[in-house]
């Protein structure tokens, strides 16, 4: 009688760790490496990228741009991603992802202003998805930008082109208000932090991209 009452008991017990525990974290995807964001302020970085692919999914836009004063720093580690790891690394997790219409010159301005800063360092720093730019850093400021490709070809000053980033920023946040000022922006009914997890859910697994798409050369 006894022994049955404890089979009983090691049921019981079975069954709630099985069906009566809390829920924990999930794993939203799997990171192949480190992600790190040093210094996001003066650099390109691994996870601005990876925040940057996301903007631009979740807007489907031809650019996405994020400024370096949204980003914590740290590191998105190897392994399973929960969202607190990328909760952890962003300023504004809860800002609203919004596409903004904008001419080529509008975001001729805009790189040009997050490279007056290097190699000091800003939170106006921009890091970017869709976009390869490269500038001087011995020009003056305002006058160091290069190039500017878009999906393989140059920049058309006169062009219109979507662009996706955080409200705040849509809003002049680090200084871009005298830039794109009364630009309407679409929302895409996602916070930053959903439109990063739902694309790394969506890929199952993410690479650091290591291709510099903003920087000095």
């Amino acid at each position: 009688m006894k022994r049955m009452s404890r089979l009983f008991l090691l049921l019981l017990t079975a069954l709630f760790f099985a069906f009566g525990r809390p829920a924990t974290a999930q794993s939203i995807g799997k990171a192949t490496a480190d992600f790190p964001n040093l210094k996001p302020n003066r650099q390109e970085t691994p996870w601005g990228r990876l925040v940057a692919d996301a903007l631009q999914n979740a807007g489907n836009a031809d650019i996405a741009v994020i400024n370096a004063g949204a980003l914590r720093s740290g590191t998105l580690e190897a392994g399973a991603i929960e969202s607190e790891d990328i909760s952890s690394l962003l300023s504004f997790g809860e800002d609203d992802v919004v596409t903004l219409s904008l001419s080529g010159a509008q975001i001729r301005a805009a790189l040009e202003r997050a490279a007056s800063a290097y190699p000091t360092g800003s939170p106006a720093f921009l890091h970017c998805a869709g976009a390869i730019a490269r500038f001087d850093i011995n020009a003056p400021a305002g006058k160091r930008v290069k190039s500017i490709k878009v999906k393989g070809n140059a920049l058309d000053d006169q062009s219109t082109y979507t662009v996706a980033m955080p409200v705040s920023l849509s809003e002049g946040a680090a200084g871009y208000f005298n830039i794109w000022s009364g630009a309407q922006a679409k929302a895409s009914n996602l916070s930053l932090q959903n439109a990063i997890a739902g694309y790394i859910k969506a890929k199952g697994e993410v690479s650091p991209d290591a291709e510099a798409r903003f920087g000095p050369g």
